[in-house]
């Protein structure tokens, strides 16, 4: 039995390490795909209420993030950007970012406030399992989640997965204490993590359900529901607690409950937004120039006509009429919610669109019930699997006393929807939205502590930790591309997933690095992310999820694939698949137009379609090149996404013929 010193030096060695791992392991990586588009909204928010850039986010993240840049010159563009003026979040951002120097910096600066909720969610696992099954347990669960790639890899990154994540950790532990004993630190803490909750994302409604069977629970279940400072009978007794103890005593006090913490949802929604109904903030003092006056209505009525076509049932063109729509028309009309929330909600509910996924080396537009059961299971350490296994064995068997009935039905409640709503969505992009379970994961493995009744048990928890340790070490600094060793791990992760999973443009700084030291072999760059890698590095390009100049010719070389791009995952005319008989005897036949030589006399028609065919065919060749690469072994790999190709004048012949 540890003694409170020691305990507590273990939590403060367990957040140094966490903070440790992520700030050392954060300055390695470039900036990954969204994370510009965070930051550059955040600070919009901040500094000017303007929340036009990417409203299907909420703001509080992103302004949180944003927060470092008050002390630094931002080189904000002007306000006639035409990027700003459109609201074109990608182009604004990159531009702010990456335009006229690299300001890296700035996302460093984001990421160092991002640890701080990382540190704040491992304490908050910690919190959890405590309160759930003790000290030992909490050690256990605070040691899983301090090592854990998935929570160190999304944890230094500026997105909104991380905020939900810990949102969600505290909002179930403190309505959980709250509805076993109402008093006004619990209520304060309780509504304090309500109200944070719905400004971190929009998914942020998959917990009500959990809330709502611990709210049901907490009327009908046997124990007392306790009232602190109540007077405990009638007469001249002294004040003290009285327990709720029937269901109809506790109905007015648990409504209650709700309604207060329904309203601090409510306010924190309108705080995150400053206050704001519109989603353009008021004009600046003074004229404002024609042109910006122009931009600014053009803008305000392509909102309003995205607003619009969110409404509309895509299949039968006409206006929605279920009660969510309904809700949305009557929170937008009233001005019960901010502009920006409901249209952010909106957008998120209707126009997700269809996107491009891969699993385990099929496509998808739709998206697989397996994708994110298998991505858990190849992503987490075995480590924690294992533990987390015993500690649902001893949950079952009831090996393990449970301190807290109705956090644990809230967590239980929660998984079972947060992963069955994961299961049945068609948005297959990436593992990082199974971050909101990875906490509670590591709090039903602390009650794994029920079995180490003995010290064979307990080495046996020294050695798993170790195993997690060194499997920590291992895929350090490069926490995204973590796979554990059922498929061989981040080596072969790509045979299993892409994207965000693996390569989601982080790995430029490392080139660039990797460049320095090979001077004398340009590079020619097929590329996955936002940010124009000549920012980092020198280099031309290939087909990349966004193209930049110049163009690289198809000769001898050294090419660097992105592992997303070499899948085709964005991109249906690079994958294996596409290259049938009939598209290469199509490809074949292009080639011959487009190299034909042209005849005397002939038509406009004729040179015209020879131009058009020889602008297809030279695409079309970069992309059966990348496509053919997929086959062959790479001749060197730097970081984690990008795979290395020496190749002569020969072998790029080879690669590109039918």
């Amino acid at each position: 039995m540890l003694g409170p010193r020691v305990h507590a030096l273990l939590v403060v060695a367990a957040l140094v390490v966490t903070a440790g791992l992520a700030g050392l392991s954060l300055r390695t990586d470039s900036a990954t795909f969204d994370e510009p588009f965070h930051l550059a909204a955040g600070y919009a928010a901040l500094t000017q209420a303007d929340y036009r850039l990417s409203p299907d986010h909420p703001p509080l993240g992103r302004i949180w993030a944003a927060l470092p840049l008050l002390f630094v010159d931002p080189h904000w563009p002007p306000p006639d950007d035409p990027a700003w003026l459109a609201a074109d979040c990608n182009a604004f951002a990159i531009r702010w970012l990456f335009g006229t120097e690299n300001r890296h910096h700035f996302i460093v600066l984001g990421r160092c406030l991002m640890v701080v909720l990382l540190l704040a969610t491992v304490a908050a696992t910690y919190a959890t399992a405590r309160h759930l099954y003790g000290p030992a347990a909490a050690l256990v669960a605070l040691a899983l989640a301090a090592l854990d790639p998935t929570l160190l890899a999304h944890g230094r990154l500026i997105t909104t997965d991380l905020p939900i994540t810990l949102a969600n950790t505290l909002v179930l532990l403190t309505v959980a204490r709250l509805l076993e004993r109402v008093s006004w630190p619990r209520l304060l803490a309780a509504a304090g993590a309500v109200a944070v909750l719905p400004g971190t994302k929009m998914s942020w409604p998959v917990v009500l359900p959990a809330l709502a069977v611990m709210a049901a629970v907490a009327v009908f279940r046997r124990a007392p529901l306790e009232l602190a400072g109540r007077s405990s009978a009638v007469g001249p007794t002294p004040a003290g607690p009285r327990p709720l103890v029937r269901p109809a005593e506790r109905v007015p006090t648990v409504l209650a409950l709700v309604g207060v913490l329904g309203l601090a949802a409510w306010g924190g929604i309108w705080a995150a937004y400053q206050g704001q109904s519109t989603i353009l903030p008021s004009p600046p003092p003074g004229p404002v120039p024609a042109e910006v006056q122009e931009r600014m209505q053009q803008t305000q009525a392509r909102l309003e006509q995205d607003w619009q076509i969110a409404l509309l049932d895509p299949a039968t063109g006409r206006p929605r009429t279920d009660p969510v729509t309904r809700g949305l028309v009557a929170a937008a009309e009233y001005h019960l919610l901010p502009d920006a929330y409901v249209f952010g909600l909106a957008r998120v509910r209707f126009l997700t669109g269809q996107r491009y996924a891969y699993l385990c080396g099929a496509y998808s537009t739709t998206g697989w019930a397996s994708y994110f059961p298998i991505a858990l299971l190849i992503k987490t350490p075995l480590a924690t699997l294992l533990l987390a296994a015993a500690g649902l064995a001893a949950l079952a068997l009831r090996r393990v006393p449970v301190r807290s009935p109705l956090l644990l039905l809230g967590i239980l409640g929660f998984w079972a929807v947060h992963g069955l709503s994961s299961m049945t969505a068609h948005l297959n992009i990436g593992h990082r939205h199974l971050l909101p379970l990875y906490p509670l994961l590591c709090v039903l493995a602390g009650g794994a502590v029920a079995w180490l009744g003995g010290r064979g048990p307990r080495v046996v928890l020294g050695m798993l930790l170790l195993w997690l340790a060194g499997a920590n070490l291992s895929t350090f600094p490069h926490y995204l591309a973590y796979f554990n060793e059922v498929v061989g791990g981040r080596s072969r992760g790509h045979l299993y997933l892409a994207d965000s999973n693996l390569d989601w443009g982080q790995d430029l700084l490392r080139l660039a690095a990797w460049a320095r030291t090979h001077p004398d072999e340009p590079l020619k760059l097929a590329y996955f992310g936002s940010v124009p890698p000549p920012a980092y590095v020198p280099c031309r390009s290939l087909p990349s999820h966004f193209d930049w100049a110049p163009r690289a010719d198809l000769d001898a070389g050294t090419y660097v694939v992105s592992v997303t791009q070499l899948l085709g995952v964005y991109d249906p005319e690079i994958r294996r698949g596409y290259w049938t008989a009939r598209s290469r005897a199509a490809y074949e036949s292009l080639g011959r137009i487009a190299t034909s030589t042209p005849e005397p006399g002939e038509p406009p028609e004729k040179a015209q379609l020879r131009e058009q065919a020889a602008v297809e065919f030279a695409e079309l060749r970069y992309k059966r090149l990348l496509s053919r690469l997929a086959d062959r072994v790479p001749d060197e790999r730097i970081g984690a996404g990008l795979f290395v190709f020496r190749l002569t004048a020969r072998d790029v012949a080879e690669l590109t013929r039918p």
